[in-house]
This record gives C-alpha cells, structure tokens and sequence, in this order.
C-alpha cells in the first residue's frame, strides 16, 4: 500500500515537473493571455493590438518582446486582460518592489513567493527554471544514454582487446572528479544553456557504459542471438536489434538517477555562477541570490531548496519503482 501511495505521488509530481517546464510561458508571463476589451485600448493609444500577445511570446522569452504596461492598464481599467497565473516576466525588474516577502492571500497582481533584490518575481523565476532544469536534464542525460550506449555496447559485443581499451579508457575517465572537470570545461566555454547540457551529458556517460558492457555480455550468447549470427547479421544489427532491446529495463532505471543527479548537477553551476548564463533563470541562481540576504529573504532559500529536494526524490523514487518493476 505505502508502494501504492509512492508511486501515485511520484507520478504526480513528475507530471507537475514536466507540464510546468513545457508550458512555463503559459504560467508566469507579462503578457496578457487574451484582451477582450480591444476597441477601447486601441481608442486610447492608436495601437493595432493582438488579442492574445502571449501567443507571441511562446518561443521567445520576455526579455525579447517589447515591453507595454498590461497589468498597469488592466488595473486602471483601461482594457480588459486575462493573465496567466503568475502575470510577471521572470526577466521583469521592478525597484520598489525590492525583497518583498510572499504575499500569499493578496489580490491580484501580487507576488504571491515574493521577489529578489532587483524586484523580480521569485515565482517566475522559479517557473522558468523548471523549463531550464528540464530542459537540461533531458538534452544531458540523452546525450550521456547515446555515447554511454555506443561504447558500452562496443566493448561487451566484440570483446577482447577492444574491451581492454575501452575499459581502461573508462576507468581513466571516472578517475576524474566529475563536477571539478565540468566546472574546468564551463570556465574555458562560453556560458551557454547548450555548452552547459553538453558538458554535462559528455561527462555522465561513464556508468551507462558499465552497465551496457554488462548486459551486453550477459545477453551475446543467448540462443536467438547465435541464431541471428549463425544467418549471417551483421554485428551492428544484432548489437541494435537483438541484444540492446534486452537492456531497456536496465538502462531506464539508470536514466531516472541520472536525470535526477542531471538536475542537482545544474543547479550546482547556477549556483556556483557557471550554469544557466544571466538573465535565464535557475533554481539555482535564485539560492545563490539568496546567500547574499539570509536573515531577511527566507522565501529565496525556501521555495527552490524545495523544488531541488522534491525532484531529486521524485526522480529517485521512479528509479527504485523501475527497478522494483524490471527485477520480478
């Protein structure tokens, strides 16, 4: 029953995880999702507005588009606007409102987790940064499946000094710290979100390969697997059709732990300053902000030290559920 109730919250919480990074634009944004009082605005400014500016802003980020003040003309009741659950731009600086803490009942148009020192909305930010962490965590840990995979799959099928090598060459490869080498890598790139996922994924392909090297020898002198040599394969095609279909189980376990080590990797960078570059926002950058006020801005420590925990025992907890799953 517990396994039962686990596994509904895990699945829930990796729902949240993924709709939240895909449809992030859609849930804090300045742009209003539609405006129904278009006549009027375009009385009053001239302006040929459309009636759904979110739309626009899909594909690019808000520090993009042109900025016009909708929550200010919504409030003085000069359009008429629907906005999306959070009505800020992670990217949307506002002074005055300087460190205020979450106003979690207020009305509209509030910071319901609060804002930084540079008067951004910290829930945005946080919204943002799960489409980042996503993102990253997904392109890293594809990129680290396909090489580990590969190489893993060379050794274990043809064996002899071809595994000798590209053991040796493993084990050189994991000789070295993993977040000193990415850290060293990030300093001499530029800070990019796609360096950042390909650092990442280039150096997390080290246990994959173990672990299909092993599968791999495990699996090479099956029956059906001799009988598809014995016709005359080739090696490529039985390693791709015949052997690595017998890993998935395997290799899906080891995908959700890295997925969730992906996340806690990246929002080291961020808050290390080497991760996702500035303005993109990080669950990591926000706690790194947050250092610099630790008595007075609790809401910046808080809320993504939350969001860092959850995922990683999310991800952690699909993992053992696979395992548990694939080992009956």
């Amino acid at each position: 029953m517990n396994w039962l109730r686990e596994s509904k919250l895990t699945k829930w919480f990796l729902f949240a995880f993924v709709f939240v990074g895909v449809f992030a634009p859609f849930i804090a944004s300045s742009q209003p999702i539609l405006i129904y009082d278009k006549a009027n605005y375009e009385q009053k400014t001239g302006l040929q507005l459309k009636s759904s500016p979110l739309l626009y802003t899909f594909f690019k980020s808000d520090a993009q588009v042109e900025k016009l003040e909708y929550r200010k003309l919504a409030a003085a009741g000069e359009i008429g606007a629907i906005f999306t659950l959070i009505p800020y731009s992670p990217y949307e600086t506002e002074l005055e409102n300087y460190l205020k803490p979450p106003q979690f009942f207020s009305s509209r148009f509030k910071h319901f987790l609060g804002t930084d020192e540079n008067g951004r909305d910290v829930a945005a930010r946080l919204v943002r940064g799960t489409r980042n962490s996503l993102l990253v965590s997904l392109v890293a840990v594809g990129l680290a499946l396909a090489i580990g995979v590969v190489i893993g799959a060379v050794a274990g099928y043809f064996g002899g000094w071809i595994d000798n090598a590209i053991s040796r060459f493993i084990e050189i490869v994991i000789c070295f710290p993993k977040l000193i080498l990415i850290i060293a890598v990030m300093a001499l790139k530029k800070p990019s979100l796609l360096n950042l996922m390909i650092v990442i994924g280039i150096t997390s392909w080290t246990g994959i390969a173990r672990l299909v090297r092993g599968e791999v020898m495990r699996v090479r002198n099956f029956d059906y697997v001799l009988s598809a040599r014995a016709m005359g394969a080739s090696p490529w095609r039985i390693i791709f059709r015949h052997i690595l279909p017998a890993t998935v189980g395997p290799l899906s376990v080891t995908a959700a732990f890295d997925v969730a080590e992906a996340v806690l990797t990246e929002s080291a960078l961020s808050f290390l300053g080497i991760g996702v570059p500035i303005p993109e926002p990080s669950w990591g950058d926000v706690l790194k902000t947050a250092q610099d006020f630790p008595d007075i801005a609790w809401w910046m420590t808080l809320f993504p030290g939350i969001l860092i925990f959850l995922t990683v025992i999310t991800f952690n907890n699909l993992g053992d559920q696979l395992r548990q799953r694939f080992s009956r």
